[in-house]
C-alpha cells in the first residue's frame, strides 16, 4: 500500500471516530445538510442543448 493510500485510510477512520463520537441528533442534522447541499447540485444540473447545431455541407 502507497504512502498515500495509508494517509487517505487513517483520515477516514478518524472521521468515522469522530462520527461515532457524536449524538445521533448531530448526526441527523449533519445529514439533512449533505441531502440539502445534493438537492442544489442536482438542481443546478446545466441542461444538455435540444438540438445541437450540426455543419452544413
Amino acid at each position: 500500500m502507497t504512502d498515500l493510500m495509508k494517509q487517505l485510510t487513517a483520515r477516514k477512520v478518524e472521521r468515522r471516530r469522530q462520527l461515532a463520537a457524536l449524538p445521533v441528533g448531530e448526526k441527523l442534522r449533519m445529514l439533512e445538510e449533505m441531502v440539502a447541499a445534493a438537492k442544489m447540485i442536482s438542481a443546478t444540473k446545466p441542461q444538455k442543448p435540444v438540438n445541437p447545431v450540426r455543419a452544413r455541407r
